[in-house]
Order: structure tokens, then sequence, then C-alpha cells
């Protein structure tokens, strides 16, 4: 699941994230009119803040901005294009702002949230070792610099990690630190409850304990609704990856409604351009394969394919498109 992130306007698509739930505006860089009340971003929005933030990028080149603030916008605008699945440009970003924010007065939390930035666009692009690595420093500053409040992102995306690596164990146990840390907090936004939920529901899935994946997914769905309504693309993804642990159970007339609806959502929301949306339509595919309508799954099959050579053949697209951080969760 994309993961929101401290210290800049962290309004995002998604992701999975982390992976794509982490939608959250913390205000930070609110006197300079580029932030804009918590949301859930169309693919519209989203173009639209990626180019606010590219202008305050030219901004903050300027000598007059303190290198902290420069940093943050940097950081963000990495957030944005890793959101768009614009990864190369992404990782520049990221790259940019740590460099920022190691000119002194550093601030730990600004420097430590950069680091977990990269680390989430590492994981999602495939960079196993190096996402792991960056994670793990990140959370190492947090500790060290005693920023309790900013522990559990950190157990939330190394969580996340070890899922993708189906080290369901290790993912199970930072997942539980970070739901019941946020489900502690008062002042936790809906995106990080729903979106550890998921990770914890998925680390027990991969455990073959699919009745208590199930009963937390079920509450995510819920909680979903509640926040965004039912049309939109947090209460769709989180009906997809029920239905998709009913299907693994060996319940496929339960999953079929709800894997249905949660791609109907997700295609209005991302697109067929999202890497994040072939890899769900993928997976519906194969879901559809096991119900025994091939057809319908060859077309499907088909679409992914053609867009996937349509994107690879593009830079800004290619690099990790195979890797995107929705996968962790199948």
């Amino acid at each position: 699941m994309r993961i929101s992130h401290n210290h800049s306007c962290s309004i995002r698509l998604g992701a999975a994230s982390t992976i794509l739930l982490q939608i959250v505006c913390l205000g930070v860089l609110g006197g300079m009119g580029l932030c804009a009340k918590a949301q859930i971003l169309t693919k519209e929005d989203l173009q639209k803040q990626i180019e606010i933030y590219e202008a305050a990028s030219l901004q903050a080149k300027s000598p007059d901005m303190p290198a902290i603030q420069a940093g943050q916008i940097w950081s963000h605008l990495g957030t944005l294009y890793q959101d768009a699945g614009m990864y190369g440009q992404s990782e520049r970003a990221f790259e940019h702002a740590m460099r920022l924010l190691t000119v002194a007065p550093v601030s730990n939390s600004d420097l430590a949230t950069a680091i977990d930035n990269l680390g989430t666009l590492y994981m999602e692009t495939g960079h196993v070792e190096e996402a792991e690595h960056a994670e793990l420093k990140a959370l190492k500053i947090r500790e060290e610099s005693k920023l309790e409040s900013e522990l559990p992102r950190s157990w939330y995306h190394l969580a996340t990690l070890y899922l993708r690596e189906h080290r369901s164990a290790k993912a199970k146990e930072y997942a539980e630190r970070a739901v019941n840390a946020f489900f502690a907090d008062r002042n936790a936004v809906p995106e990080d409850k729903t979106g550890s939920l998921l990770v914890l529901a998925s680390s027990l899935c991969q455990s073959g304990k699919y009745p208590e994946a199930i009963a937390k997914l079920q509450s995510a769905f819920q909680m979903a609704k509640e926040t965004y309504g039912a049309d939109t693309f947090p209460t769709g993804f989180s009906a997809f990856i029920l239905g998709y642990a009913y299907w693994k159970s060996g319940d496929p007339a339960s999953a079929a409604e709800l894997m249905q609806h949660g791609t109907e959502i997700m295609g209005k929301e991302l697109g067929w351009r999202h890497p994040a949306y072939l890899t769900v339509m993928t997976q519906y595919a194969k879901f559809l394969r096991d119900e025994h309508r091939p057809d319908t799954a060859r077309a499907i099959e088909q679409q992914v394919k053609d867009m996937r050579a349509q994107l690879n053949a593009n830079p800004a697209y290619s690099n990790g498109l195979d890797t995107t951080d929705v996968a962790a969760l199948f």
C-alpha cells in the first residue's frame, strides 16, 4: 500500500500502499498555498497537483528558501510522481530531496520521511534490498530521535515489504504493531488504519488463516465505505481484496460480486494506464479462468498485455512497471 508521510502535503492516489490508500494532507506547506483538504485524488487531480509542485520546485531553487522547505517540496513531488507511476522522475525527486534535507540544520523527522519515501519507491519497483535498507534506516533515525509518533509508519512500511517477499511471520509482526498503534491513536487518519489492516489481513492470507483475514478485511471494507463512500477508490480496492480472500479460501460465490465491483470502481479511478490497475486486473483474469469464464479472462489479459507494451515504451513508466506495490497484497 502506498503510504502517507509526515511533513509535506502527502495527498496520495495510493498507494497500496503502499500501498494505494494513504491520502492525507498535513499542512506544513499550507502557507505556500500548496495544500488542499485531505482527499482521494482523481487522475485529473493528481496531474494538477504534479503541475503545482513542479512549479513550486522551481521556486525551491531560490537561495532564499530554506533547504528544509525545499526538501519537503521535492519529497512530496516524488510521492506524486510515484502515485502516477512515473518511477524515474520519482526516484530523482527523492534523491534531490535527501540532498537538500542533509543540509544543516537537519530535521531528522523530514530526513527520515524522505528516506522512507525512497524506500517505498524501491519496494514498488522491485529493488527489495535497497528498500529494506532504506526502511530500516528511516526506522533507526526515528527510534534514535525519539520520534515515537512516526514509528507506526515505519512498522507499516516494513510489514508491506516483508509481505511482498512472502515473509509472512515478519509481515504479521510489524503489521500488528502498526494496527495496534494506529487504532490506539485518536489522531490516526483512516487511511493508516485501513491500509495497515489490509497488510495484516494479507499476511494472514499468506499463512492460510483465511477466516481471521476475512474478518479484518470486512472491517477495512466497512471503514472505507463509511469514510469515503460506496463508489470511491479505497472502497473498491478494499472490496477487491476482500473478494480475493474469499476466492483463495475456497468461496468463489462470495468473491465474485466483490471482485467485479472493485475492478469497476478502480477502473474509473485509476484507468488502464496505471500499473496498479493492471496488477489488479491480472488477478481478476485469473479468478475468471478459475470460474470457467475463459473468454472474458482472455479479453482482459489481452488488454493488460497491450497496455503494458505501451507503458513499457514510455521511460517514465517502464521502470518497475511489473513490480508495483499492489502486488504485495496478492
